[in-house]
């Protein structure tokens, strides 16, 4: 008698035990009778024990990794996170220095010689034997700006008096005379008081 196998999730049920009815719909499980887990489980022989062991180690392993790969992530997050740090701001100052040659300096030109105005003359009249105050009028009539600022009197008598009135002196020599000089020259005059006769 051939034995049928039985489906996945149902054991075999041994000889002599009927395999309980399947339960109409709507209607509760008939409860199993006393004994018959452990019986079943009791019908498992080694060769399936030891599948059912190893079964059992690597799902105990795989959870093992599962719990372990749901804590490194999180173990990670630290290193990741100083990772992900922005690194530190370098300034970096460039100082530009700029050389600016200034040309040589230009060398001033020289300002042209203009011919200078030839000094201003004037003729010097011979006032011998005339007063002094004669004289200032005649060198300012020809031309001199101060007729008495041009002369220069002086008492020749020999008794050094200072020449005050012009109009008591009597003039003795005079340099130069009948000649043209610059009007910026002086005129020497040689002077006598009137009533006395020159040296």
């Amino acid at each position: 008698m051939t034995v049928p196998t039985p489906a996945p999730g149902h054991p075999q049920q041994p000889d002599g035990v009927s395999a309980p009815e399947a339960p109409q719909a709507g209607y509760p499980l008939p409860p199993l009778p006393e004994g018959a887990l452990d019986k079943s489980a009791s019908q498992f022989n080694p060769k399936q024990k030891t599948v059912l062991g190893c079964s059992g180690m690597v799902a105990a392993f795989l959870i093992v990794l599962v719990i372990a790969a749901a804590v490194s992530p999180s173990e990670a997050k630290p290193a990741k996170a100083a990772e992900a740090k922005p690194a530190p701001t370098v300034t970096v100052t460039v100082t530009a220095t700029v050389m600016v040659t200034a040309p040589p300096p230009v060398a001033a030109k020289a300002p042209e010689p203009t011919q200078e105005a030839a000094p201003q003359t004037a003729q010097v009249p011979d006032m011998t034997g005339k007063s002094g105050d004669l004289l200032v009028e005649a060198l300012k009539t020809a031309g001199f700006a101060d007729g008495y600022k041009a002369t220069s009197f002086h008492d020749v008598s020999g008794q050094g008096r200072t020449v005050l009135l012009l109009t008591n002196w009597k003039i003795c020599d005079q340099d130069p005379k009948s000649k043209a000089i610059p009007i910026t020259d002086k005129i020497s005059v040689g002077v006598v008081k009137f009533g006395e006769s020159c040296p």
